[in-house]
């Protein structure tokens, strides 16, 4: 579905390695939302409890966002990224080997440290192997890829875990599928930042401290964009399952309605880039994204549900990829610092979002504690127009 010519963007060996990078993250990152409900059930823990470690995992990006772009610039991006790898596989192992909530809530903060690694210098190399103009259709593309590799996630979890040999089997494919990688693309060099150039009065010297007004609304947007898909990725089966009297596993795919959403929208977006502004193309998402989101919350059968999840699945699936090309875009040049300030962003919201749900569908039904969802969507708008808008 992708090799198609988008036009502008030129697929080749690096970008292919950079792709599957995103597609092993996303493989991961899609287990592990459904996976935090499973384990919270079997350690007997409260909801507020069990989405810790999701606070936990993205915890991690406090502190990649505060080293910066100084890993990339010390050691290169080719070893920052593997070292990630190893990283996320580590906390993948410890994770699946957990039988405390102290052991697993460590686990997924070192999940966290590895995952946010791949994804940054993932992110950022393909951004500047492809420029501004392809750029964003190659992120786009990326993220779809991930989503599609992605949709299998959910699924194997609830097949694995309703037929006996349970969901952490579903996991452990991560260190496999990174494996593999390493063994197909471990030698594939992955493009590093082009030397600066000497500034001139028509280009002048990209600003070594701060980052524009401008990049922090954009840094604003992707706290709103990845609040809601983890809130999804996290609570979704919860709601589902509350709704229409499913069973625990069986509400565990339901992520795969939202991850088929993302990827279909993510591929299609990545053409859509390169021929829709970005502000236009951001607000018809989440127009979509409501609609889904009231179909599914509003379901009262199963099939109903699953229709909503792959709307807001499709509405969601440019919001992050576009939230981090305006961000980019937004940098002044400073790419490596802005996709790795962009962590604490995901940090706060994927850490801070679904904690806040879990507590809520403690105190309330979960059907109302799931109106953050809509509240967020609608104050994406007027922070992408302060994040988009020229400034003198």
């Amino acid at each position: 579905m992708i090799d198609g010519s988008a036009p502008g963007l030129v697929r080749d060996r690096a970008t292919w390695s950079l792709y599957l990078h995103m597609a092993a993250f996303g493989y991961f990152l899609y287990c592990f939302g459904p996976s935090v409900t499973l384990l919270g059930n079997e350690l007997g823990v409260s909801n507020a409890v069990a989405a810790l470690h999701s606070t936990a995992y993205a915890a991690a990006g406090v502190l990649i966002a505060l080293l910066g772009d100084r890993p990339m610039r010390r050691f290169g991006r080719g070893r920052t990224l593997w070292t990630g790898c190893v990283v996320l596989c580590l906390g993948v192992l410890a994770y699946c080997a957990a039988a405390t909530a102290a052991v697993s809530l460590g686990a997924a903060l070192l999940c966290g440290f590895g995952a946010f690694l791949v994804v940054n210098v993932a992110g950022t190399a393909l951004a500047d192997h492809h420029g501004p103009i392809a750029g964003p259709s190659a992120l786009s593309e990326a993220n779809g890829l991930a989503a599609g590799v992605g949709t299998a996630a959910p699924l194997l979890i609830g097949v694995m875990d309703s037929s006996g040999p349970g969901w952490r089997w579903a996991m452990v494919v991560v260190p496999v599928l990174f494996a593999a990688l390493a063994l197909v693309y471990g030698r594939t060099p992955i493009p590093d930042p082009p030397p600066p150039t000497r500034p001139t009065p028509d280009r002048p010297e990209a600003p070594t401290r701060g980052l524009p007004r401008a990049y922090w609304w954009a840094w604003s947007l992707t706290v709103c964009s990845v609040a809601v898909e983890f809130s999804l990725s996290l609570w979704a089966s919860t709601l589902l399952r509350d709704r229409t009297g499913m069973s625990e596993s069986a509400a565990a795919t339901a992520m795969t309605a939202v991850v088929a959403g993302l990827c279909l929208g993510r591929l299609a977006g990545g053409r859509l880039m390169l021929r829709v502004p970005l502000d236009r193309l951001y607000g018809g998402a989440v127009a979509v994204n409501l609609v889904g989101f009231a179909v599914f919350w509003t379901a009262s059968v199963p099939w109903l549900g699953y229709t909503g999840l792959f709307l807001s699945g499709l509405g969601l699936s440019v919001q992050f990829p576009l939230a981090t090309a305006t961000a980019i875009r937004a940098a002044g040049g400073r790419t490596d610092l802005a996709v790795s300030r962009l962590a604490g962003a995901t940090t706060l919201a994927a850490g801070g979002a679904p904690f806040l749900l879990g507590v809520a569908t403690d105190l309330m039904p979960v059907r109302t504690a799931f109106l953050l969802l809509p509240i967020l969507l609608l104050a994406s708008l007027p922070i992408l127009r302060q994040a988009t808008t020229p400034r003198p």
